[in-house]
């Protein structure tokens, strides 16, 4: 119960008492049975009058008749100042109409009344009272006197409304969190849930209040979970969850994504429950793994820049002497066997140095020479040396181009490298033909960048494809090296830029490239 309606309650209860050891039958009328002080109340009848805090007794129109010892002191004035004198001054203005209708609502009918209202209280300080009224009837049936129990409840409305306001802070709270929050009972059923945490995993509230937590962690550590939900309510703490463990949440499509986990433990009658604090950490991790890549990119590219110096000079005398002898048989007429086997390996010291060039390129570490760039000039250049290729091919291509775009602080001979690189990987993922969009503009998520958009309607790629295309010597192509998305990669990164990929099996594939806009550099 409330201590509002236990307070009401206990009100009640002090009024029908008072008023059965204090009503003598044989009087009636008020005139008989309203003393207007204590000395006409005999000791037994004081006793139980002066032992209440707030007693009194009202004519119809308002007049005291009665107030007890406790009601003096309340107000700070004597019984004198108050029997006999209307109760309405002791209220203040604009409460006395709710009041005055109060009083004129009780009756036969309705013989019990509560109120909640102000009153001036010593020093005219106001103060809340909550009173039962009940009336006293004549031999007539009619309303004799309202005999009145009051309490203050200024400090309880008080609590009152701190509770409110801070449940109202700690709702907006739970409301607006950025991290998902979830209660649970000591069952492991769940009992609140934010929106927050509705969005992360798929659910409406009500299809997750009432159902088991473990509803929200992946089918192989439900069972682990269940256990270590037991273990935290036996031993409640605030504390991470999983701490040293990679923890997933399980969403309502069944999609799996990495979590970090706090809990905490609100204590109450029925067991307590657990509060789970949720936030999806799916960006920071794959932020993470792009710079565990771009670092072992790094690592592994100035190992290939290595290898391929290394290399470079060797190659280019074998392609140097195989290229003489082949002039040499060529002069002397010859033919058959010989030649054929001179021709394949000339064949393959080329192909050698293309991949020894693929590599002096991906470790490249020096300073490109770097200009202000014009990213849709750089397209129209580019297609200028590829759309008569393309067309062959049966690619049709459309632009969408944004000739005012601000420049970009760069190398235009890579930029033109790496959308080289693009289109011959769309032309080969359209062997039949298809069409081949291209589209610069500004980036609308990431205010002062502009971006480059590549979009083929090939073959697509299969996610564990598309999850490995920027790594060195991964190609899906017979004759290909596997470094050309490498290079490109590593030069957009050298750019500030990023590249983002989009593609499913028989639905294309979209490149999405970025770049800040940047001045250029200070010197020093």
């Amino acid at each position: 119960m409330r201590d509002e309606e236990k307070t009401r309650e206990e009100l009640i209860d002090e009024l029908r008492e008072l008023k059965k050891r204090l009503v003598d039958p044989a009087a009636s009328t008020p005139g008989q049975r309203g003393p207007d002080d204590a000395s006409r109340l005999d000791p037994r009848h004081r006793a139980v009058t002066e032992d209440q805090r707030l007693v009194s007794r009202l004519l119809p129109d308002g007049t005291l008749t009665f107030v007890s010892e406790a009601y003096c002191r309340y107000f700070g004035k004597a019984r004198e100042e108050l029997v006999g004198r209307p109760f309405l001054p002791l209220v203040p203005e604009a409460d006395r109409d709710r009041l005055r209708a109060h009083i004129g609502s009780l009756g036969p009918a309705n013989p019990i009344g509560i109120l909640e209202h102000r009153v001036l209280g010593r020093g005219g300080q106001a103060r809340w009272h909550l009173r039962v009224d009940q009336v006293l009837l004549d031999e007539h049936g009619e309303v004799a006197e309202v005999e009145s129990v009051a309490r203050d409840i200024t400090d309880q409305r008080q609590t009152r409304a701190e509770l409110r306001k801070r449940d109202a802070t700690v709702r907006a709270f739970f409301e607006s969190a950025a991290e998902g929050i979830v209660g649970v009972d000591r069952d492991g059923r769940i009992v609140l849930a934010n929106p927050r945490l509705e969005s992360m995993f798929g659910y409406r509230r009500e299809e997750l209040l009432g159902q088991s937590v473990e509803l929200l962690v992946p089918d192989r550590s439900r069972p682990v979970h269940s256990r270590h939900r037991a273990d935290y309510f036996a031993r409640p703490r605030t504390r991470p969850m999983g701490l040293g463990l990679s923890l997933t949440g399980r969403r309502k499509d069944g999609a799996e994504f990495p979590i970090e986990v706090s809990l905490s433990f609100i204590p109450d009658e029925g067991g307590g429950v657990g509060m789970a604090f949720v936030t999806d950490i799916s960006e920071r991790v794959a932020q993470e793994r792009q710079s565990r890549h771009v670092e072992k990119l790094a690592a592994l590219g100035s190992l290939a820049a290595g290898i391929a110096h290394e290399i470079n000079n060797p190659i280019g005398i074998i392609l140097s002497r195989i290229e003489l002898m082949l002039m040499d048989v060529g002069d002397q007429g010859a033919s058959g066997q010989p030649v054929a086997d001179l021709e394949v390996l000339h064949r393959q010291a080329r192909r050698l140095a293309r991949i020894a060039q693929g590599l002096l390129s991906f470790g490249r570490q020096h300073q490109r020479e770097r200009q202000p760039v014009d990213l849709t000039e750089v397209v129209e250049d580019t297609l200028l040396l590829t759309a008569k290729q393309l067309s062959r091919d049966g690619i049709h291509v459309v632009t969408a181009l944004d000739a005012g775009l601000p420049r970009l602080w760069g190398d235009a001979t890579a930029l033109e490298q790496v959308l080289m690189n693009l289109l011959l990987n769309a032309r080969d993922a359209m062997p039949g033909g298809g069409t081949l969009r291209i589209e610069t503009g500004p980036a609308l998520d990431q205010p002062g960048a502009i971006r480059l958009v590549v979009a083929d309607t090939g073959v697509g790629m299969a996610p564990e494809v598309r999850a490995r295309i920027a790594e060195p010597f991964f190609t899906t192509k017979p004759t290909g090296t596997g470094l050309g998305l490498s290079v490109s990669y590593t030069i957009v990164r050298e750019h500030g830029g990023t590249v983002h990929a989009e593609s499913d099996p028989g639905r294309g594939t979209t490149f999405t490239l970025t770049f800040p806009v940047q001045s250029e550099p200070s010197a020093g």
